[in-house]
């Protein structure tokens, strides 16, 4: 299976992209693994992540569930995800939307930053929670950029712009590739709505600051998105100060709230 830009808006094999997912997990990976760790993944457990990306959080479950485990991990796009190697580790290109997934196996079943990019969430939510065996975990993880806003005093200009280059790729994402901003305020509901037991939900937050691992991740995705903003109709002196911003630390925003919802599916 090919990559579907329809779907989602990052070509995995481009080597732009294998930086951003290594940003990504250097971001999120420290949060992934506290609630991980709070589920209690031990040796034995069967696994499932969906939409690995780069595979770290795959790599990190498959060292928990050791030799006698089992960690499935799938995307549209294996490529990157495909350098982790381990005992209990095994990577399939799969359409979650339309493949075929076991029912009543999983242990746990882990989602980072996939469910907000599908049309079909419902569905694919009850596919996940059908996925899991009776009393096993569901984390699902998204986004929600409500929080994000400039973290302190900088040249009002220059943030100005940075601003405008950030709603303009929200808005590219949104009306190209389905993408809801917004959508992390939404998990606890649609879990709910699936079928899951919700035991809680957790927004966490950080402030990003240029150079680091947060704005690097901007930059890279703004570096993707480029000619799309541009034929959206924003400048391109625009984008191309606003990645040059990335790399100052004077510039600083409050990131996306990443909210982790965590649940059970009930036993019969």
């Amino acid at each position: 299976m090919e990559w579907d830009q329809a779907s989602y808006a990052f070509d995995n094999a481009l080597a732009v992209q294998r930086a951003r997912l290594r940003a990504l997990e250097a971001t999120l990976d420290a949060g992934t693994f506290r609630h991980l760790n709070a589920i209690g993944v031990g040796p034995r457990w069967r696994c499932l992540e969906v939409g690995t990306g780069g595979g770290s959080v795959a790599a990190w479950l498959a060292e928990r569930v050791g030799p006698d485990g089992e960690v499935l991990a799938t995307d549209l796009d294996v490529t990157v995800a495909r350098e982790r190697v381990h005992p209990a580790l095994t990577f399939q290109v799969h359409d979650l939307r339309t493949d075929p997934l076991p029912e009543g196996h999983f242990d746990l079943v882990h989602a980072r930053l996939l469910v907000a990019w599908l049309s079909e969430r419902q569905h694919v939510l009850q596919r996940l929670v059908r996925s899991l065996a009776p009393g096993g975990w569901l984390l699902v993880e998204e986004l929600d950029f409500v929080s994000v806003v400039a973290a302190e005093n900088g040249d009002s200009a220059d943030l100005d712009v940075f601003v405008r280059v950030l709603d303009a790729h929200l808005a590219v994402l949104q009306d190209r590739h389905g993408f809801d901003p917004c959508y992390g305020r939404r998990l606890t509901a649609d879990l709910e709505a699936a079928g899951c037991e919700v035991i809680d939900c957790e927004g966490r937050a950080a402030v990003w600051r240029g150079g680091g691992d947060g704005m690097r991740l901007w930059r890279l995705t703004f570096l993707q998105l480029r000619a799309a903003m541009i034929a959206a109709g924003l400048p391109a002196v625009d984008i191309d100060r606003a990645i040059e911003l990335c790399d100052d630390p004077t510039v600083s925003f409050v990131a996306p709230l990443a909210m982790a919802a965590r649940g059970r599916r009930a036993a019969p």
